[in-house]
């Protein structure tokens, strides 16, 4: 195997072996912007810039978040994007 073959191989799986989202609880702070807690680091609030809201649950819809509402969010690769995925 060529050098160059094998730095590819050891690329592929390193970003193979590394999770692109993690699951992380929240709470709902407000929502005019919404903005939410993590649970791990309640210093933490993110802002509703860095937040994916699903149209059923952004103001006015079927199931429209509350403050104190707790959600389970996707956190994408590098943290600087949440998925709100549903309340639990």
């Amino acid at each position: 195997m060529r050098l160059s073959e094998a730095i590819k191989h050891l690329a592929v799986g390193a970003v193979g072996a590394e999770s692109p989202v993690e699951l992380l609880p929240a709470e709902v702070v407000s929502v005019s912007p919404v903005e939410i807690k993590l649970n791990e680091n309640s210093k933490l609030i993110i802002p509703a810039d860095a937040l994916i809201i699903p149209k059923r649950m952004q103001s006015g819809g079927d199931d429209a978040l509350e403050p104190g509402d707790r959600v389970m969010t996707a956190a994408l690769t590098g943290g600087q994007s949440f998925f709100i995925l549903d309340k639990v």
